[in-house]
Formats: structure tokens, C-alpha cells, sequence
């Protein structure tokens, strides 16, 4: 920067800052000083660049929140830009989100991948599911780590899909994608780019430099719209691949909601002293986890090494602040009048009926656990006892019992060795499987409704070729679905574990 005076430097991810910060602070001011001299940008205002599909509406909130808040408190300011380069679609809640944390524009390129459909756009409108909107541009060299040669800005010109609507583009240059940045040739090039014959006229700027301009050349208004989720038509498979993390991910936005919504009560009718500071640092570990290379499954071995430490972490910590606040809402264990002391609590907004596992000790109590009778069904090594529990928005039930009402009807069981069936039924349902392990029929007995189609199979067990033309762990191709096999032996059945996920080459 200070060899190249034009140079101006942008950096996403607020985590990477805070990492900076702690661990190399003497860089850490000479970044200040240059972000006040406008030599490097702060850009994106998440907390990192997530994954833009598999986080929770939550998660992409508290990537907002926690980025824009780390941005004013470092920075004095809030980025205007949200910056999501390499992740693999985009969720069409998305500009709601990003309206709400002050921004109004996103740059991305990742569609440019797409495989069938070359997206048609370079500058456009996106339209959220609610009608919130957002100026997108999409760099039309296709790429954030281009070489700034005369090639990348000739195609920043001739690719441009919108010429006529906007006739500026951005050209994302340096080393990306594993760090690096521009190197001094890079710089060199695009000074003699400014004035080669011949070739699209090039000058440093900065991202909100570039929006501006849009608006202030009255552009916006001739912009088309696209509505509804940014799809990329590749990497289908990081909808699955490390599916643990994914697990852990999910397991991770429910306990804090959990925590989160207890807490708040806590604090409110009990003056318990709310755990802001250790929420913050939990949640900031989920964040890092839905980073879009994490969270879809794409990352190297050691990356699930640290993210499985970080969801551990997050569980225990969340445990722990779980019981704290139910210590102070329903009270310890020795306080209730019957142990072990159970609470059943509904945490949602809405009404709740859910079947949960209770100890086969509460059968035996009388101080009601809730307020109305409920069906049971004991589990089938009779050391617990299944119970249809319904609770109102965010209510709960106090002490150890169960107010038994009517059990269920024990389930039955026939079979009809000619045609090799086994037919369930419990007094509700009735359910036919036959000797492949398929749901044949499955009967509501109230009105004689058949869940599964005359014809049709349920909990058909089917394997797939998986040989896509690129990354392994990254995609899963449509041809796949003309080559499935189905599992129709015995032998095949007996050994496969039903909970794994098969893929075959």
C-alpha cells in the first residue's frame, strides 16, 4: 500500500479481524490506521462468509448481528455490502435479512458455476420472499481471484450481461481462496490498464464507490428483478455430505434457542443475571462452523477435527447454562417434592404435541406432572414410558408425575407366513411391512386412510451410483437418478445398517 498508493485492499469476515486482533495486535493497529486512511475496506458485515442454504433464519440473523456489531465497535461503521463470493446458492430470505442490518447491496459470483443455466444477469434486483430488495452484482470476469490481466478485463466487458441497464462492473484481483492477495505484477498491470488501446478503460474504487455509482447514474430503476432463492445448479452434494456436522449444526441453533428463550424469562421474573457474555462466545463457535466450507461438507479432515471440539463446546456450555436457568425457573432437583425431578417445557411460540420418554418411575406418582391426563405406551424393555404430552405456547409442567390417562392398546402383531407379511397394528394405526423391510400400507383405523399409495413403497431401501464429473464430496450429479438398484435380497437387508447413508462407487 504505501509502494502503491492507488492500491485499496478489502477484507470480509469480521472473526478473521477479531483473530487479528487477539493473536497479532501490532498488525492489528497498523490494519487500523489504514482502514482510517480508506486503504483497507472492512467488507460483508457477517461474521464470517456462511453457508447459504443449511443455516437456521436465526443463524443468518446472528450472522448479521454479530458481524455488524463487531464492524461499528472496531471500525465505527456498518458495511453497506453484504460479500458472498464462493458459497453454493443463496436463500431467498436472504434480502430481508440484509435490509434489516442495513444493507442494500451483495456481490457474489458463484452462479457463474451453474452447469445447465447460465444465469442471465450481471447487475439486477433480487427480491426476497417478502418483497425486501437488493442491488446484486455478479463480476462478469467469474471469478474472485482473477490476475488482473488484459484477458479478465476484456471478459469484465464482453460478459457483461447488462450493458445498456449499467455499463460499470467490479474485477475481484489477487490471490484468494486460500490467501495470498494481489501480488506487485497485479498492480503494475492494471496501472497500464488504464489507458491500453483497445481494451476497457480500468481505475481502483472501492465496493461502495461501485453502488453508488449505480444509484447515483439513476441505473436501479432500469435494473431487472429476480424474485426468490439464487439456486446454483452444482454441489448438490453438500446437502449431505458430513452429515454429522450438519446434525451438530441443527443441535446447535436449537439448544441456544432454548437457552436463549429461558433466559430471557429468568431475567424477567426471577432477576437472573442473564449469560450475555458467554452466549456471545458460544454462538460466535456456531457461527465459525457454518462457514461455507465447513457446514456443506467441503473442508479437509482437519477442519471436522476442530468443528467437532467446537460443537462439544457449544453443547456443554449450553447444557450448563440450560441447567443454571432451570435451577432458577423450576428449581433443583432436592427442591421438588418428588425426584428425580422432572420438567417438561415447551419452549416454542406455538402450541406443542410431541411424544416424550419419561422414567417408568413417574407411573407410580400421584402429584400431577400435567395438567390434563395423557396417553402412555410402555417402551418395549419396560424401563421407560412413552407419554403424548401437549403444551401451550412456552408453558411447562412442574414436579415428577404423571397424570395417567387412557394407555394405547398394545401393538399387535400378525404374520401371514403365505405372503410373507408382518402386519402391525395399535388400536390408530395400522401398518403392513413386508419382507423387504417396505411400508407397504400404513391405515388411519378412524377413517380407513391409507398413508402409501396402492402400488407404492415406503422405507424402500435404494443405492446410487456416485460418480460425479468433479469433487467427490461436492456434487452429485442428475444422472444418478437413472441409475439406481434397489434392495430386494434378504442377505443385502440383513447386513445393512439402516441408520447409515449408503454411497457407492
Amino acid at each position: 500500500m504505501d509502494d502503491y498508493p492507488e492500491f485499496i485492499f478489502v477484507a470480509s469476515q469480521a472473526q478473521q479481524f477479531e483473530w487479528v486482533k487477539l493473536n497479532y495486535p501490532s498488525l492489528y493497529e497498523r490494519i487500523l490506521a489504514k482502514v482510517s486512511a480508506g486503504k483497507f475496506i472492512p467488507v460483508g458485515g457477517t461474521w464470517i462468509e456462511m453457508d447459504g442454504n443449511l443455516p437456521s433464519g436465526e443463524s443468518f440473523i446472528r450472522q448479521f448481528l454479530v458481524g455488524q456489531r463487531f464492524f461499528k465497535a472496531e471500525f465505527g461503521k456498518y458495511c453497506t455490502e453484504f460479500w458472498l463470493p464462493d458459497t453454493f446458492g443463496y436463500s431467498g430470505q436472504l434480502p430481508q435479512i440484509m435490509n434489516k442490518a442495513g444493507i442494500e447491496n451483495f456481490l457474489t459470483q458463484k452462479l457463474s458455476w451453474n452447469l445447465t443455466n447460465k444465469f442471465p444477469h450481471s447487475t439486477f434486483m433480487w427480491k426476497g420472499i417478502d418483497g425486501s430488495s437488493c442491488v446484486v452484482h455478479f463480476p462478469p470476469a467469474d471469478t474472485y481471484s482473477s490476475e488482473a490481466t488484459v484477458h479478465d478485463a476484456i471478459k469484465s466487458q464482453t460478459n457483461m450481461k447488462d450493458l445498456g441497464r449499467s455499463n460499470q462492473s467490479l474485477l475481484l484481483y489477487g490471490h484468494g481462496d486460500g490467501g495470498g492477495g494481489p501480488t506487485e505484477d497485479m498492480l503494475e498491470r492494471l496501472r497500464r490498464l488504464k489507458s491500453v488501446m483497445n481494451s476497457p478503460r480500468v481505475e481502483p474504487s472501492t465496493v461502495d464507490a461501485f453502488f453508488d455509482g449505480i444509484k447515483e447514474r439513476q441505473e436501479k430503476r432500469n435494473l431487472v428483478s429476480w424474485v426468490g432463492e439464487l439456486y446454483l445448479e452444482l454441489h448438490r452434494g453438500t446437502y449431505t455430505t458430513q452429515a454429522q456436522t450438519k446434525l451438530e449444526n441443527r443441535r446447535g441453533e436449537v439448544i441456544l434457542h432454548d437457552v436463549e428463550t429461558l433466559a430471557s424469562i429468568a431475567a424477567w421474573q426471577k432477576n437472573f443475571c442473564y449469560p450475555k457474555a458467554e452466549l456471545l462466545r458460544v454462538w460466535k463457535l456456531l457461527l465459525l462452523n457454518q462457514f461455507h466450507d465447513v457446514l456443506p461438507g467441503s473442508s479437509i479432515q482437519q477442519v471436522y477435527v476442530d468443528a467437532a471440539a467446537y460443537y462439544d463446546d457449544i453443547q456443554s456450555s449450553a447444557l450448563k447454562m440450560l441447567h443454571d436457568v432451570g435451577a432458577v425457573l423450576f428449581g433443583t432437583v432436592t427442591d421438588l417434592s418428588d425426584a428425580p425431578g422432572l420438567v417438561i417445557v415447551n419452549t416454542l411460540a406455538w402450541e406443542r404435541q410431541e411424544v416424550v420418554v419419561l422414567p417408568r418411575i413417574a407411573e407410580s406418582r400421584s402429584t400431577p406432572l400435567l395438567p390434563s391426563p395423557v396417553r402412555t405406551q410402555p417402551t418395549q424393555d419396560d424401563k421407560s414410558i412413552l407419554a403424548a404430552v401437549s403444551l401451550p405456547s412456552l408453558g411447562f409442567a412442574k414436579n415428577t408425575s404423571l397424570a395417567l390417562g387412557r394407555k394405547f392398546e398394545d401393538a399387535n402383531l400378525t404374520v401371514d407366513e403365505e405372503k410373507s407379511l408382518f402386519v402391525l397394528s395399535n388400536g390408530i394405526l395400522k401398518a403392513i411391512i413386508d419382507k423387504y423391510g417396505r411400508l407397504i400400507s400404513c391405515v388411519l383405523l378412524s377413517n380407513n386412510r391409507d398413508a402409501v399409495c396402492s402400488g407404492c413403497f415406503c422405507n424402500q431401501f435404494v443405492l446410487f451410483d456416485d460418480i460425479p464429473l468433479y469433487w467427490d464430496a461436492w456434487d452429485v450429479m442428475e444422472y444418478h437418478l437413472e441409475q439406481e438398484r434397489k434392495f430386494l435380497e434378504e442377505r443385502l437387508l440383513r447386513e445393512t445398517k439402516a441408520h447409515y447413508a449408503l454411497r457407492s462407487k
